[in-house]
């Protein structure tokens, strides 16, 4: 993806997740995350359920799949890339 055009693409969200993100469209968040990932999937598809985890947090305790989960679930996003 053209530099210019990711980075209009990403500050475009960002601007709307500043304002609250409410009317971020499915189809610009589709964009957003192309623009970060320029292509690459390496992680579970969209609506995939995600394998148990035991990972450290920025403090060190351990977190689970189950620890961070809610009755409504867990939603996990992953960004590859802060170049913007």
């Amino acid at each position: 993806m053209e530099a210019k055009a990711k980075a209009e693409i990403l500050h475009g969200v960002i601007a709307k997740f500043r304002a609250g993100g409410k009317d971020i469209t499915s189809e610009e968040w589709g964009r957003f995350v192309a623009a970060q990932n320029d292509g690459l999937r390496t992680g579970p598809e969209i609506g995939e359920r995600v394998p148990d985890f035991s990972l450290p947090d920025q403090h060190g305790k351990t977190r689970t799949l189950k620890d961070l989960s809610g009755p409504k679930g867990l939603l996990l996003v992953f960004s590859r890339s802060a170049d913007w």
